[in-house]
């Protein structure tokens, strides 16, 4: 029976199969589809199998073969080979043209290529559809030396073969064609070349430079596993733009200039530190010692930045240390993807309406299932991609144990919150050795704005909603529970113009800075604010224990939505007592009043009076009026203030601020000199 004949119901338990059911798989058999299974019926191997297979394989362009059975590539490969023409080759200068696109490989030549490239392809498809190709095009033989060499600015996803006087910087005719790629070549591209030109062209790759950690498109750019974001323009700019400067503060803290103080944070040394401790805690070094025979701490620099041990042999791929990593929360990784597949609340388009529980459907969406599994082909300059992702990701799960909700009304107030003071930054401990904080996302614009920027936003019905918002972080602790400042991570999500919204974990430092502030005011509540323990999980009634169908009906229980099965504390904050208003020395002289009123951003205070509570959490006494004994009826410490509108009976300041400024555009002259407008 073929997929299209088949019933819309499951093959196993016979469940109707609706439009926009999510998790449902396709059951192939020799490339031929026999019916749907539903998520309930499938087993853990077969949901990771069909993950992996999604992520990796391109279905959308999928072909039928003669035989009827379905033939799928994965990503940037192909599953058929056939001649194209691409204008490129219109030039006299160009031989070869290969391209691969929609799950073709494409060959274009012209009649005046040369016949003996056939010679470059490997034995195969690819070597028959080029000579036919070139015989078609009545190409005549010349046996040109051929030489292989990378090109710069050359798109990632073709090769082609050119004369050496049309690429040499000199314009020297040295009677050779040259095989031209990019450093960054999409690898499937070698399964297309004979093993001479593959491996040729795999020692370029080899052998490229690599970009240094510190670099900030390297960590939000380019290098995280998503989104993958176009790199801004060179010239500096004031606004929050991805990878430019004021990017890099927020991040990173600004850089001292002239005789200032050094202050510059050192990412590459910090980057280092925290990567050693995640192989640490994570237990990846010992199991890299038992395994292999190998010290995480006495390898040399550049395989622990990639996270990478080269073969001896060039068949040898090597130990990927990173998917080592990662195969250490396998069980956790692999239970968030079950519980998201089974869970009643699935997260919207745009993560706003976020439950405790999808810290699951979050944890699990940080890394692809390939990412457990070496990948010989992945490219050097992936490498460190692949590695950050991984030590991110691994960091996320050692917090397992304590993960902590903010509910939506009180997230942006947490994001916002101005600058601890020093004495309540010595005063910070953490719950445990790995944290992790989740919330609704607040948009990056009202994190990093000061504070007129926020009194503005504040001012409109609501925060315009951007394409990064910030959706939590992860902080570490040393033994003593106080802050491991070395790095913090934030949960970044952002939307990306073809895969749509995604997220991942941003490095960060600690600091005054945007995201330093924002770190330490998730590490303020942590260690101040009071936290609603997860109730006890419940006991699975019936059902196979760790089956999907169990799973999917513990998912259910009142107890599990309030995140017993995930450990989730949730933010419990109550109002403390208004303080008594001080009284002013002299009254306001006339006409010196305030014209506007304005907002107050949510504030950590010093030696507050805290009222003391009963076990019914009530009050023992006053906290200010008569009777109020300190030791008896409060105590002092640090209270959290969220935003108050200061003088609500007057309108709020217009926002006049410069949002966009047009530059390179002279102003205009008129008569008497003066710019006009």
């Amino acid at each position: 029976m073929s997929l299209k004949t088949s019933p819309a119901r499951c093959l196993r338990c016979g469940d109707p199969h609706t439009e926009g059911d999510g998790g449902w798989n396709a059951d192939w058999r020799q490339g031929r589809g026999h019916g749907l299974v539903c998520p309930t019926c499938q087993t853990p191997e077969e949901a990771a199998e069909a993950s992996v297979k999604t992520a990796y394989l391109d279905y959308d362009n999928a072909a039928v073969g003669s035989d009827g059975a379905a033939r799928v590539a994965p990503f940037g490969g192909w599953h058929s080979v056939q001649a194209a023409h691409h204008p490129v080759v219109d030039n006299p200068a160009i031989h070869l043209a290969v391209t691969a696109e929609k799950s073709r490989l494409l060959i274009a030549v012209a009649a005046h290529s040369d016949a003996a490239l056939q010679r470059v392809f490997a034995d195969g498809p690819c070597s028959t559809v080029a000579r036919e190709a070139l015989d078609k095009a009545g190409a005549v033989p010349r046996d040109r030396r051929i030489a292989v060499r990378p090109l710069d600015g050359w798109p990632h996803d073709s090769v082609m073969v050119a004369e050496d006087h049309a690429l040499a910087a000199d314009g020297e005719d040295r009677g050779e064609l040259v095989l031209g790629f990019a450093r960054e070549m999409n690898p499937h591209l070698l399964d297309a070349f004979a093993p001479w030109a593959a491996d040729a062209m795999r020692r370029h790759m080899n052998t490229v430079p690599e970009r240094g950690p510190a670099a900030l498109e390297s960590i939000t750019a380019s290098a995280l596993p998503a989104p993958r974001l176009g790199r801004p323009p060179a010239a500096p700019d004031e606004g929050l733009v991805v990878g430019g400067p004021a990017w890099q503060r927020f991040w990173f803290g600004p850089a001292s200039q002239g005789t200032a103080p050094a202050t510059d944070f050192d990412f590459t040394t910090a980057l280092k530190q925290f990567r050693s401790r995640v192989m640490n805690d994570s237990g990846a070094a010992q199991v890299l010692a038992q395994e292999h025979g190998l010290h995480w701490e006495d390898l040399p620099a550049d395989q622990q930045e990639p996270m990478h041990i080269p073969g001896r042999a060039s068949a040898d791929p090597g130990l990927d240390v990173a998917a080592l990593m990662l195969r250490t929360r396998t069980e956790d990784w692999t239970w968030d993807g079950a519980y998201a597949r089974v869970t009643p609340h699935r997260l919207t388009e745009d993560l706003t309406d976020l439950h405790s529980t999808d810290v699951s459907a979050l944890r699990w969406g940080l890394v692809a299932p390939r990412a457990f599994t070496p990948d010989r082909r992945i490219s050097p300059q992936s490498r460190s991609t692949h590695a950050l992702a991984a030590v991110t990701t691994t960091a996320a799960y050692l917090a397992v144990d304590h993960t902590h909700f903010i509910p939506e009304y009180l997230a942006l107030d947490v994001a916002t919150t101005a600058a601890l003071s020093a004495n309540n930054r010595a005063a910070l401990r953490l719950p445990g050795p790995w944290t992790m904080v989740l919330h609704e996302p607040v948009p990056l614009a009202a994190v990093h704005a000061d504070d007129e920027g926020l009194d503005a936003l504040l001012g409109g019905d609501q925060i315009p909603q951007s394409s990064h918002a910030v959706l939590g972080g992860v902080l570490a602790a040393h033994p003593d529970h106080t802050i491991d400042t070395t790095l913090g991570l934030i949960l970044m999500t952002a939307v990306h113009a073809q895969r749509g919204r995604q997220w991942y974990l941003q490095p960060a430092a600690y600091g005054a800075h945007g995201a330093g502030r924002l770190l330490y005011s998730y590490a303020a509540q942590l260690a101040f604010a009071k936290w609603r323990k997860p109730p006890a999980p419940p006991a699975q009634e019936r059902g196979k224990p760790g089956s999907t169908k169990a799973l999917k009906r513990l998912a259910k229980h009142p107890d599990a939505r309030a995140g017993a099965l995930h450990r989730m504390n949730i933010l419990d904050y109550t109002p403390p007592p208004a303080e008594p208003r001080p009284e002013a020395d002299t009254a306001s002289a006339p006409g010196t009043g305030l014209e506007y009123g304005t907002w107050r951003r949510a504030k950590w205070t010093e030696r507050t009076r805290i009222g003391i509570r009963d076990e019914n959490d009530r009050l023992v006494g006053p906290v200010y009026k008569d009777g109020a004994i300190e030791g008896e009826t409060y105590t002092r410490g640090s209270v959290f203030r969220p935003r108050t509108r200061v003088r609500p009976d007057l309108p709020l300041r217009p926002d006049t601020r410069t949002v966009y400024r047009l530059r390179d555009t002279p102003p205009a002259e008129g008569p008497t000199g003066s710019a006009t407008s």
